[in-house]
This record gives structure tokens, C-alpha cells and sequence, in this order.
């Protein structure tokens, strides 16, 4: 092998290194490159999700303080409402209260004069002979009885008429056929009539079919009872028995009545 021949081998030789050196470079940075664009496609698909997801999440959590605080404002409004019906409620059981206490007050009043009037009424008066200061239309003087219980007190007309002649004796002296009041005055008056019967201010209505006492006054008499019976007439009389009805035309014995 001649000079010539050995350099050129040794140039090509070298030439040949070169370009396995650059080719080797190039094959190098290529897979340098060819990796960081994988790697930055790598990490833009995970970033991206990520950052949808954390914006998902902070929406999410917004929503749930907005709500929380909604919820909130809305029990404090309900313990607020619930705290202003509760003392509305407690200022009406005391304004109740102090009704209740001013009614029972009241109740008591009212008890101890109806004692008061009880006591009155049950103080009766003996049974005393007496001549009334009026006469009669013949000019006779109007004779009989009479006595007082409490508040009331009860004439007596000795003679017999019939019930019209017995309202007009009474109003002559300033005076009206008897009205009874109640159940009480009834009880109390009964005894006194043995074996007598006197007319009173009670007659029946034949427009309205019922029992009326005289000048429509009120009484507190059950005078249903008066309207179930068999009618016999239209005016009332009194009795020991109680209270029945008669012919207007009969004749019986008259009481007036007077507070």
C-alpha cells in the first residue's frame, strides 16, 4: 500500500466519522425535539381537563356558599317571625288574663247583688187588710188584701168579676192584673190561693196563638206548656195548682200587681 493510498484512506476515513458524528447529532436533537413535543402534548391534556375541572369546582363551591347563606337568611327570618309571634302570643294571654281577671271580678259583683236582691225579695211583708184609694164605676170603694215580698207587691180584690172587670178595677187604682216573672214568683205565690182562683194578666193571643201577658211584658215563665194543653179559654187564672185557663167570661177573684 502506497502513501497515497493510506492518506486517503485515513481522510475517508475521518470523513466518514464526521458524518456518523453528525448524523448521530442530528438523530440525537430530533429525539430531543420529537420528545418535548410529546412531553408539551402530554401536559396541555392534563392541564386543560384540570383547569375545566377547578373551574367546574369553584362554580360549585360558589353555588353551595350562596345557598348556605340563602338558607341562613331564611332561618333567621322564620326565628325572627317565630320570636315576634311569641311575644304576640304572650301579650294576648296577658291581655286575656287581665280580661278573665276584671270578667271574674265582675261575675263576683253581680253574685253578691243577686244575694242582695234575693234577700230582698224574700223579705215578705204579713198579709194586712186594706182599702185601696179608688172606686169602682157604682162608686163603691175597692176592699181586699194585700202583702209584699221584696220589690212586689200583691192586691187582692175581694169580689168576683170576670177577667175584663178585674183588668179595668186594677188600672183604676193605678194598678195592673198581676204578670208573674218567673218560676220562683210562681212557687211562692201558689200556697197563698188554697181553694181560691184568681184571674191574672196572662190571655192568649188568638192571632199569634200563644199566651201573651198584658202589655206584652216579658216573663220568664215556660208558657209552652200553657200552649200544649187542651184550651178551654182565653184568659189565665191562678191557683194552689198553678196557672190554667178559662172562659174570660167567668167569674173569680182578682189580684194586682205592683213593683
Amino acid at each position: 500500500m502506497s502513501d497515497r493510498d493510506i492518506t486517503y484512506t485515513t481522510v475517508r476515513f475521518h470523513k466518514s466519522s464526521g458524518l456518523q458524528n453528525r448524523v448521530r447529532h442530528d438523530e440525537t436533537q430530533g429525539s430531543r425535539e420529537a420528545g418535548y413535543r410529546k412531553c408539551s402534548v402530554s401536559w396541555k391534556l392534563i392541564v386543560i381537563p384540570l383547569g375545566i375541572f377547578c373551574s367546574l369546582l369553584l362554580v360549585t363551591v360558589a353555588v353551595l356558599v350562596t345557598h348556605i347563606f340563602q338558607e341562613k337568611h331564611e332561618q333567621e327570618n322564620i326565628l325572627n317571625n317565630l320570636h315576634q309571634e311569641n311575644y304576640t302570643l304572650k301579650s294576648n294571654i296577658s291581655l286575656k288574663e287581665q280580661m278573665l281577671k276584671n270578667k271574674s271580678i265582675e261575675i263576683d259583683y253581680l253574685k253578691g247583688q243577686l244575694d242582695f236582691l234575693k234577700r230582698q225579695r224574700n223579705r215578705c211583708h204579713e198579709e194586712t187588710q186594706i182599702i185601696l184609694g179608688c172606686s169602682q164605676p157604682t162608686g163603691k170603694c175597692v176592699e181586699g188584701r194585700w202583702f209584699c215580698c221584696g220589690i212586689k207587691c200583691y192586691y187582692l180584690i175581694k169580689d168576683d168579676k170576670p177577667w175584663s172587670e178585674c183588668s179595668q178595677t186594677c188600672q183604676d187604682c193605678s194598678l195592673s192584673l198581676l204578670k208573674i216573672d218567673d218560676a220562683v214568683e210562681l212557687n211562692f205565690l201558689k200556697p197563698k190561693f188554697y181553694q181560691k182562683k184568681y184571674w191574672i194578666g196572662l190571655r192568649r193571643n188568638r192571632t199569634k196563638r200563644k199566651w201573651q201577658w198584658i202589655d206584652d211584658v216579658p216573663s220568664n215563665l215556660d208558657l209552652a206548656v200553657m200552649d200544649s194543653l187542651r184550651v178551654i179559654g182565653d184568659c189565665a187564672f191562678l191557683s194552689s195548682t198553678g196557672i190554667h185557663d178559662d172562659d174570660c167570661g167567668r167569674v173569680h177573684s182578682c189580684i194586682c200587681g205592683k213593683r
